[in-house]
């Protein structure tokens, strides 16, 4: 089918319709032919036609909508007017409903007023006569007491020593559920076996004899000698402690903990003397320290056997000096006690030369200790809390770097380092509730926080929760009759 280009002239702002372009040319012919037809037949029509009937004609037309639109106007402006009188009504009725509610909600508000007070007088007549009652109750109980305890003290003064003993036994064994976490612990009671002491404790590195004394005196010099002796024929026993729980043992009572060294066949043991265990508020504390300084003085004695020339140039001159002439002592002796029998004499001398040496050392040794472990705690309990929340830990670094910023001067003093300040914290802190990262390394604390930090971040929250103010419309009575009870109770 051939086609033909015809040339179409349109307005300029004509907007072209898409679906022109889609049309076939037989299609845009038909087009054309129709429209140029009904243009034809339109001014045909108009030409035969006068003004004055075209507009007769588009009056009579247009009429019927005017009147159709006139009465449309009519009938939406009526409905209005209805609305508008049926809303006003609908308004003004709930108007009055809110009004007489809010009436009934401050009648009820002002009942419920006078009743609360009235059952809170309620209930504070009736707790005040049960705490009257109680107190009635615990000013008698606190007589019986009273009475109980000084019929108490006056049996305890009649009571036998195997009983006393009996009682110092079963709390020792209690109190050295405190070394449970120790590697290697173990403990054995030994006070039905003679010459044995009370209980022979058992740990990785060394074992302890121990012998309890739970007198209301002094306990006497032959107590001393009798655990001097017991040490001395138990071979697998390294260390002995003396532990009086109410009383001083008389002439080692200079500091609260002291040591005695001996001479035995296998070589220097050495006794550990405790005074007023009981004087302490905790004494699981106290006999983490003993462990503590069995175990320094355990280590110094393996150091002083094994120790060479290069280890002997790092440490301190004070403790060099002792500890070689301990170990020049000690030497001297095995040879003496080893090939001249005939020379006992001067071996006693060097013996006790040698075991003054080393009870001077290790009785200020074991003031330092003990001194350093309190001091620690102190400052511990001071300024470190125990929340027992997981996500709460501190380091070791940390706490050694502020107790060091504080204790400056008594750090300096005492020479302290460190591996002292992680050691000393150890024994009093459960070993659930710190992690060793590594075997002379960082130790993570868990579940404890800087009180200062507690403090301002409570500080924060009290200051936070003093911004909000809330308004109650209606008060609960319930809850103020718990809180009135609350703070009667407190």
């Amino acid at each position: 089918m051939t086609t033909k280009i015809v040339k179409i002239e349109v307005p300029l702002n004509w907007v072209e319709p898409e679906e022109l372009n889609k049309l076939r040319p037989e299609e845009n012919a038909f087009i054309l032919n129709v429209g140029c037809e009904t243009i034809k037949d339109a001014r045909a029509l108009v030409v035969n036609l006068s003004q004055k009937d075209i507009y007769d004609k588009i009056r009579e037309e247009s009429k019927g909508e005017i009147e159709k639109l006139e009465m449309n106007l009519l009938v939406q402006k009526e409905l209005r007017i209805k609305m508008e009188e049926a809303l006003t009504v609908r308004y003004d009725n709930q108007l009055i409903q809110l009004k007489n509610q809010n009436q009934e909600l401050i009648d009820k508000l002002k009942e419920v007023m006078n009743n609360s007070k009235l059952l809170v007088q309620q209930e504070v007549d009736k707790e005040k006569e049960k705490l009257e009652k109680v107190l009635e109750d615990k000013n008698k109980q606190v007589l019986r007491i009273t009475e109980n305890y000084e019929t108490f003290l006056k049996q305890t003064d009649t009571k036998s020593s195997k009983k006393l003993g009996d009682e110092g036994e079963d709390n020792f064994m209690m109190l050295s559920e405190t070394f449970k976490d120790f590697i290697g612990y173990k403990i054995e009671k030994k006070s039905h076996q003679g010459h044995k002491g009370d209980y022979h404790l058992f740990f990785e590195k060394f074992n302890v004899l121990v012998d309890l004394k739970n007198y209301s005196g002094s306990v006497q010099k032959k107590e001393l000698d009798k655990i001097e002796h017991d040490l001395s024929i138990n071979d697998t026993m390294d260390f002995a402690w003396l532990i009086s729980y109410e009383s001083n043992v008389s002439d080692w009572n200079r500091f609260p903990i002291m040591c005695k060294w001996i001479v035995t066949d296998v070589g220097l043991k050495c006794i550990i003397i405790v005074n007023k265990l009981n004087a302490n508020k905790t004494p699981t504390d106290v006999l983490r320290i003993v462990w503590n300084m069995t175990n320094e003085i355990y280590m110094m004695m393996s150091k002083t056997k094994e120790i060479d020339n290069t280890e002997l140039e790092k440490l301190r001159e004070r403790d060099y000096n002792v500890l070689q002439k301990i170990k020049t002592a000690y030497k001297r002796i095995s040879e003496m006690k080893r090939n001249i029998v005939s020379m006992s004499q001067t071996a006693k001398d060097i013996e006790n030369d040698m075991i003054d040496s080393i009870n001077m050392f290790t009785n200020e040794l074991s003031k330092n200790e003990f001194d350093k472990s309190l001091k620690i705690k102190e400052w511990w309990n001071e300024n470190i809390e125990f929340d027992d929340n997981n996500e709460s830990k501190l380091t070791s670094t940390d706490i050694w770097t502020r107790f060091k910023k504080e204790n400056k001067l008594y750090v300096d003093e005492n020479k302290m380092l460190v591996d002292d300040f992680k050691t000393c914290v150890k024994n009093f802190v459960d070993v659930n509730n710190y992690v060793e990262k590594s075997k002379k390394g960082l130790i993570e604390f868990i579940g404890f926080k800087f009180r200062d930090l507690l403090v301002s971040k409570e500080s924060e929250k009290v200051k936070s929760e003093e911004k909000l103010e809330v308004e109650l419309n209606i008060p609960n009575v319930v809850e103020k009759k718990k809180n009135v009870l609350k703070k009667i109770r407190s």
